[in-house]
């Protein structure tokens, strides 16, 4: 069985609501799976639910766990259009296994407790969470829409699409030309979907959208793939050009694109340099961690100085630029990257407490000091 037909059988086995149940409240709150410590969800349920019928219910996917962010931008949109909405606080990127496991939780405890109606199940995600949402959907076909928000399919475009999607992306999103060019293919190919922009870049879609996507999956607006624009394959060209010398290690590209970034009014160049600003900082943090975990610390610390050059205003990016050089054994340069940290913003002093990379720099009179 593959990593995801499991879902199919978890929906189709889980049992309906218990009648006599308790109604729960309409307001987002977390909901602990029974027998499973450690395994949460978000949860909002629309002021009018009753256990007299069955409910659309959307499962929202967030990259970094955040399951209260993930439900949030549909919950208001969800009591007008009477959707339950479950976010997920354990699916995250990384090893697909754990989050396939945590899915597959929040399936089975939100149909043992909520009356549901399993051919109205839709799945919503954000950049790695919308790929997930994705290919939950393409290998289930009790799955009747998607919203994906900053990502697409993240490979090859399934042959057959069997459920509503909806797009969205933000005009500085560093995937933005990746979900305009999949929307441009699945228009070529006569695909159904729906997509949309706002103003932001890296983000879950803005509340005005969510009644939208209700509305696209009730049939009530109709399919709309982005228009074909010389512009945007001018700009998508652009920052396949501008990502490439970064690549090869032309720096001088960043400092053009802070500038760019910075303008106070929007334009095709703020939003080209926004999109490779956040595409070579999540590059370059996804290398990191790659390269800290293989204990490679030397070539960890070029690849954090790339992302402290592309996001200098990034506390965070500044703290693993400070453990990566810790970890090559340049106390000095990470106490001078912790104190770059803490002027940016830095304020997790357990988590630096705990990180052994540190000791030595801890010991240090220099180490910056909790506020």
């Amino acid at each position: 069985m593959s990593t995801m037909k499991w879902i199919a059988v978890g929906v189709l086995a889980a049992r309906l609501a218990a009648q006599t149940a308790a109604l729960p409240s309409p307001e987002i709150r977390v909901v602990e799976v029974t027998d499973h410590p450690g395994q949460s969800y978000a949860m909002f349920v629309p002021s009018t639910y009753s256990t007299t019928r069955a409910w659309p219910i959307l499962y929202c996917l967030d990259p970094g766990a955040r399951g209260r962010a993930a439900v949030e931008p549909f919950a208001a949109a969800a009591e007008k259009a009477g959707f339950l909405v479950a976010g997920s606080n354990n699916s995250r990127n990384g090893p697909l296994a754990p989050s396939v496991e945590a899915i597959r939780l929040m399936l089975a405890h939100t149909h043992e407790t909520y009356s549901i109606d399993d051919s109205r199940v839709y799945v919503a995600g954000l950049s790695g969470g919308a790929r997930l949402a994705l290919g939950w959907a393409s290998q289930n076909s009790n799955i009747a829409g998607v919203v994906a928000s900053s990502a697409g399919f993240g490979g090859s475009i399934p042959k057959q699409i069997s459920f509503r999607i909806f797009f969205t992306t933000g005009v500085d999103d560093f995937n933005h030309d990746e979900l305009y060019r999949l929307s441009r293919e699945l228009a070529r190919r006569n695909v159904p979907h729906r997509y949309a922009e706002f103003e932001g870049g890296h983000e879950w879609l803005p509340p005005s959208l969510a009644d939208e996507a209700f509305a696209y999956f009730a049939g009530t607006v109709p399919p709309q793939p982005a228009p074909a624009s010389k512009e945007a394959e001018r700009l998508a060209s652009q920052y396949d050009a501008l990502i490439a010398k970064v690549q090869s290690g032309d720096m001088t590209v960043l400092k053009q694109m802070q500038k760019d970034a910075a303008r106070s009014e929007d334009s095709p160049e703020r939003r080209l340099a926004r999109r490779v600003r956040g595409g070579i900082f999540v590059e370059s943090m996804e290398h990191i961690r790659d390269l800290m975990a293989k204990k490679q610390y030397e070539e960890a610390a070029r690849a954090a100085e790339v992302a402290v050059a592309a996001r200098a205003e990034s506390p965070n990016a500044w703290y693993t630029l400070a453990v990566a050089q810790a970890g090559a054994g340049y106390t000095k340069r990470a106490l001078e990257s912790l104190e770059q940290a803490v002027a940016k913003g830095f304020g997790n002093w357990e988590l630096a407490g705990q990180e052994p990379l540190l000791a030595k720099a801890r010991r240090d009179p220099r180490y910056p000091k909790p506020k």
